[in-house]
């Protein structure tokens, strides 16, 4: 798996990973509060482990005694909700504003959207999770505010903000917490079968274009980079030279800066499930420079639903999306 530096800046990695539109996006949340149903949640088809057996997992907040198999499993961040579907256990608890129809595929959708949630992102609701009656809580951005969730449930708690980790390395933690490594293999497996493909079907046009990937930002600027890039890279696309080659997150620029992508043939913008674009991102595609890039002008600048990649069936979903574009080069 490719190696890559993540966001410098914590806020903005926070935004973006949240499922943004760009850096400058404000995470559209549903009314604070709890509400929904657990009718689904917890659901899963792996093999129960002796009743109240433990084990030991390490974490960013020290070693955590947890169950063997957790099974009701409170996600106070809706990465951790996303990693969790990946694996095959659907959370009994989510912040506000997880299931987001336009921020991720319909079946993701469709198994979140009756699920109870905790209260906003950042500042769960500790009744609420108590009542949910968890065996374990996960946390990826929140230490100080979910480490008194400890008297509720264990919290495996693994920061992602500042640590420099990608995607799949935060995938990796959260299936050692909830024992579904074995999933994971799997899933990973898929993900690097479906990479192989597409490396060899469309080697020609691969080795003759340049790439990039990008979103809007706020005040005439504009976000090189994302998640993404790791998929583009996994595939052996060549990335343009406006990206640094060990970025994986943000580079900030401005609309007057534009022509940083002269050298890309190929350029990858933020969608939404929906087939909309978000509004940063709709005010630059309407701005004259922006048309005036050379990518642009050949028809070459396509959206891309699973931008914020955080999960193989995301990764999956960028492939498929990038199969696609390949083909019409």
């Amino acid at each position: 798996m490719t190696r890559s530096r993540t966001l410098p800046v914590a806020l903005d990695r926070r935004r973006f990973l949240g499922g943004l539109a760009g850096a400058g996006a404000a995470l559209a949340l549903t009314a604070c509060g709890v509400n929904g149903s657990d009718d689904d949640a917890g659901k899963d088809t792996a093999k129960d482990g002796a009743p109240g057996a433990t084990r030991q997992l390490k974490t960013d907040n020290g070693t955590v005694t947890v169950p063997e198999n957790p099974r009701r499993v409170v996600a106070t961040v809706n990465y951790d909700a996303l990693m969790l579907l990946d694996l095959g256990l659907v959370p009994v608890g989510v912040p506000d504003g997880t299931a987001v129809p336009t921020l991720m595929p319909a079946d993701s959708y469709d198994k979140l959207k009756d699920v109870r949630t905790i209260g906003a992102p950042g500042t769960p609701n500790a009744q609420a999770i108590a009542a949910l009656k968890p065996d374990l809580i996960l946390d990826q951005f929140y230490k100080d505010k979910t480490e008194p969730l400890a008297k509720i449930a264990p919290v495996a708690y693994f920061e992602w903000g500042t640590s420099g980790a990608l995607w799949h390395e935060q995938v990796a933690k959260i299936a050692k917490a909830v024992n579904r490594e074995d999933r994971l293999t799997e899933a990973r497996k898929a993900y690097e079968e479906r990479v192989a493909q597409v490396r060899k079907t469309y080697e020609k046009q691969i080795a003759s274009s340049t790439w990039a990937s990008l979103s809007g930002g706020q005040s005439g600027k504009f976000y090189l980079g994302s998640p993404l890039l790791t998929v583009m890279r996994d595939l052996g696309l060549r990335i343009g030279a406006g990206i640094p080659a060990d970025e994986a997150g943000f580079v900030e620029k401005s609309y007057e800066q534009l022509d940083v992508l002269d050298d890309c043939t190929v350029l990858l913008y933020v969608g939404q499930f929906d087939g909309s674009v978000p509004p940063p991102t709709r005010e630059l595609l309407g701005n004259k420079l922006w048309k005036g890039v050379p990518a642009v002008k050949a028809g070459h600048a396509y959206p891309v639903k699973h931008y914020g990649v955080c999960t193989y069936s995301f990764a999956n979903g960028a492939v498929d999306e990038i199969e696609a574009v390949l083909k019409r080069l």
